[in-house]
C-alpha cells in the first residue's frame, strides 16, 4: 500500500490539476480553428444591366485574376477605336512572329498573316484566340505593355473598375494582372450601354473562319434562355471565370462569376445568378407597380466620358496575388478544401499523380488532387482523393490495401498541416 499524503497537500494537488486544465481550454478558444489558407475563392455579382444595381454578390471586391475576361476590354477598345475612325472593319491586323508565338488556345496564324477587324473580334470573343490579342494590342498600341497600359487607364478613368490592373492583352497570367467581379460586372455594363449596335458580336456561334466553324467557348449562350453573351476564361491561377448576359422579358442582368474549381461548377453559379437576378427584378417592379414609384435614393449609372488621346499617366496597382493559393481547380491537380483524404502514392510526374487521383476519385468518389512534397531535385507528386468523410477514407484504404495498394488515411488537420507545407514549396519554386 502506498503511504499516505498529508491532509494538507491534497486540495494543493487538486487546485493545481483543475488550474492546468483551465489554461489548457483557454489555449485551444484563443488558438481557434486551423488557419485555413486555401480558402474558397470564388467570387460572383449579378447586376441590373439598366441601372448598375448589384442584385446579389459574393466577394464581389477581392481581388481574383481575370484570365480571358481581360478580352472584354482588348474588345472595348477594338470598339473606340471604330468608333474614333482610326480603324475599320476591314482594316487589317497584322500577325508579328511576338502574336503568332502567344500561347494557346490561339487561331494559329503564321508570322506576316492578318485579319481583318471584323474577322478579329469574334475571333477574340468566340475563340479567346490570345495570337489575335496580341495582334490587336500591336495594332492599337505599338507593344502590348503600351496597350495595357492604355487599357488600364481607360479602365480606371473612363470605366471606374478601380481595382483592375491590365499587364496583356489576352489575359495569360501575370501576377500584377488582377481584377475583381464588380469590376468585370462594369465592364461588361459598359459594353452593353455604350456599344450596343455592336453587342451581338458577343453572341457569335459558331465563329466561321476561312472554311472552318469554331464554336463559341462560352456554354452559357448554349445552356440559359435569353443568354447572348459575354466571355469566359480561365488559366490553372484564376480558376473558371464567366460573364455573362441575358435578356427576359424586356428586363436585362449581367452576372459574373470568378474562380469557380470547374466549368460545370462555374455554369451552375451563374446561372443561379441570373434566376435570382431576375427574380428581384420582377419582385421590384410588381411592387413598384403595387404602391407606385418611390424614390430609392440609388445614384444614376456612371457614363463613360468619350474617349481621348494616348496618355502614359503614372497608375499605382493593387496588391499583387502572389501570396496567396489559386482555387482547387478541376484538371489543374486541385488544392485541399477540406474534408478526410486518402494518399494514394508518389511520383515523379505530376501526369502520373493526377491521373492516378483522378481515377480513383471516380471509382470511390471525393476530389482528386496532387501536390508537390520535397526539395530541390527531390521533388514527387503525391496523389489525393479528398473532401471524403472519415469512413469513406477508411473504407477505400481497406480495399486498397487488401490489394496490395498503398493507401493511407488523413485527417483534415493533417492534411492542412501538409497543404501549407505545399504551398511555402510552391512559392519557393517560383
Amino acid at each position: 500500500m502506498s503511504p499516505a499524503l498529508p491532509r494538507g497537500r491534497r486540495p494543493a494537488r487538486g487546485l493545481a490539476v483543475l488550474l492546468l486544465g483551465l489554461l489548457a481550454v483557454l489555449a485551444l478558444l484563443a488558438a481557434g480553428p486551423p488557419a485555413r489558407a486555401f480558402e474558397d475563392r470564388t467570387s460572383s455579382v449579378v447586376v441590373d444591366a439598366a441601372s448598375g444595381v448589384v442584385l446579389d454578390a459574393h466577394k464581389p471586391n477581392h481581388l481574383r485574376y481575370p484570365a480571358s475576361l481581360t478580352k472584354m476590354m482588348t474588345v472595348l477598345m477594338l470598339f473606340r477605336a471604330l468608333d474614333a475612325g482610326t480603324v475599320t472593319p476591314d482594316t487589317p491586323v497584322p500577325i508579328s512572329a511576338t502574336a503568332a508565338a502567344a500561347n494557346p488556345v490561339k487561331l494559329g496564324l503564321a508570322p506576316g498573316d492578318s485579319l481583318t477587324v471584323a474577322e478579329a473580334i469574334p475571333a477574340l470573343i468566340a475563340r479567346s484566340a490570345n495570337d489575335v490579342a496580341v495582334a490587336v494590342a500591336e495594332l492599337l498600341g505599338g507593344t502590348e505593355p503600351l496597350f495595357a497600359h492604355e487599357m488600364t487607364r481607360v479602365a480606371r478613368a473612363d470605366l471606374g473598375l478601380t481595382r483592375t490592373t491590365f499587364r496583356n492583352a489576352s489575359g495569360l497570367p501575370d501576377d500584377a494582372h488582377v481584377t475583381t467581379a464588380r469590376d468585370m460586372a462594369r465592364l461588361a455594363v459598359a459594353l452593353w450601354r455604350d456599344h450596343r449596335d455592336r453587342f451581338d458580336a458577343f453572341a457569335v456561334d459558331p465563329f466561321a473562319f476561312r472554311g472552318r466553324s469554331l464554336r463559341s467557348y462560352n456554354p452559357l449562350l448554349r445552356a440559359y434562355d435569353g443568354a447572348d453573351g459575354l466571355k469566359t476564361g480561365f488559366t490553372c491561377a484564376a480558376g473558371y471565370n464567366l460573364a455573362g448576359t441575358a435578356m427576359r422579358d424586356g428586363r436585362r442582368v449581367i452576372a459574373v462569376v470568378m474562380g469557380a474549381a470547374s466549368g460545370a461548377d462555374c455554369l451552375a453559379t451563374i446561372e443561379r445568378l441570373m434566376d435570382a437576378g431576375f427574380a428581384r427584378l420582377s419582385y421590384v417592379e410588381t411592387a413598384t407597380q403595387r404602391s407606385g414609384p418611390a424614390a430609392d435614393g440609388t445614384p444614376p449609372p456612371v457614363v463613360a466620358p468619350p474617349g481621348g488621346p494616348l496618355r502614359l499617366a503614372h497608375l499605382t496597382t493593387p496588391r499583387p496575388l502572389r501570396g496567396l493559393p489559386a482555387p482547387d481547380v478541376e484538371g489543374c491537380g486541385g488544392l485541399y478544401t477540406g474534408g478526410w483524404a486518402v494518399t494514394l502514392g508518389s511520383f515523379r510526374s505530376r501526369g502520373q499523380a493526377r491521373s492516378l487521383a483522378t481515377r480513383a476519385a471516380r471509382v470511390y468518389g471525393g476530389k482528386p488532387l496532387t501536390a508537390p512534397v520535397g526539395s530541390g531535385g527531390l521533388v514527387r507528386h503525391h496523389a489525393f482523393v479528398a473532401a471524403l468523410s472519415p469512413g469513406q477514407a477508411r473504407s477505400i484504404c481497406r480495399q486498397r490495401r487488401g490489394r496490395g495498394d498503398y493507401c493511407l488515411v488523413r485527417s483534415p488537420k493533417m492534411m492542412w498541416a501538409a497543404m501549407e507545407a505545399v504551398q511555402r514549396l510552391r512559392r519557393s519554386m517560383r
